[in-house]
């Protein structure tokens, strides 16, 4: 019975490892700045090419 919850917390916190690797990872290929808690929508605003 102990031995399967020392399991399960252990793949609890390698999936949580795991999830902070790959955001981070993405993070440095994307040159941005996000959280897993991240709430907020970014707009980009664009300006028109002046011809």
């Amino acid at each position: 019975m102990k031995i399967s919850k020392i399991i399960l917390r252990t793949i609890k916190w390698v999936r949580y490892l795991t999830i902070a690797y790959m955001l981070g990872f993405a993070n440095v290929l994307n040159q941005e700045t996000k959280t897993m808690d991240d709430t907020f929508t970014k707009i980009e605003q664009t300006s028109e090419d002046q011809e």
